[in-house]
């Protein structure tokens, strides 16, 4: 007989990000969502990070101009790889949607997100400040937390949606992140 761990408060496992169920012998296991780090319509934190060509990219240089999606990703997970190829394949929605998207790894970016075609940047956050102040303080460095996120603001840098998990399966499909990006084109 197979028991289940019911949705009372003191069966769920608060903090871990995951949709999914993970059964053992007897017992099925219900992740909770992460907590979102940051509130919607709050101005976002400062992002600074640094492509390969040694160019510094923030976000304040977007401020004004166009809507962003801010992503951080692994440079070496298949998922990620996996979820930025269907992003670059919709980087002509994003063009119509006027936004720019950063892509920021804590690590040097792959080979091939480095040759993403405009409005998709790769760039490096090597000294942790932007991921710390978007997944948490936690979330950098060798015992931190392996988070991965997406976030999409205004041309004024309001966030207007969030989703931060454990890897980019938890990622939302392109489709909400055009969805959320027309809502901003209707509203601004």
């Amino acid at each position: 007989m197979e028991s289940r761990i019911s949705a009372e408060p003191r069966a769920v496992l608060v903090g871990l990000a995951s949709r999914r169920r993970y059964k053992t012998r007897r017992t099925v296991i219900m992740f909770a969502p992460m907590p979102p780090p940051l509130f919607l319509r709050q101005v976002i934190p400062p992002v600074s990070a640094r492509t390969a060509q040694g160019k510094i990219i923030r976000a304040w240089d977007y401020k004004q101009k166009r809507p962003l999606v801010i992503v951080f990703l692994h440079s070496d997970c298949s998922h990620c790889e996996a979820w930025l190829e269907q992003l670059a394949a919709s980087a002509s929605a994003l063009n119509e949607r006027e936004a720019a998207a950063l892509l920021i790894y804590s690590e040097v970016p792959s080979r091939r997100s480095e040759m993403l075609a405009s409005p998709l940047i790769a760039a490096s956050d090597l000294t942790g400040h932007s991921h710390r102040a978007f997944l948490g303080a936690e979330a950098f460095g060798p015992g931190g937390l392996d988070r991965v996120g997406v976030f999409v603001t205004d041309r004024y840098g309001e966030l207007f949606a969030q989703w931060v998990g454990r890897d980019a399966l938890e990622l939302p499909a392109n489709s909400e992140i055009l969805d959320v990006l027309g809502v901003i084109q209707i509203i601004c």
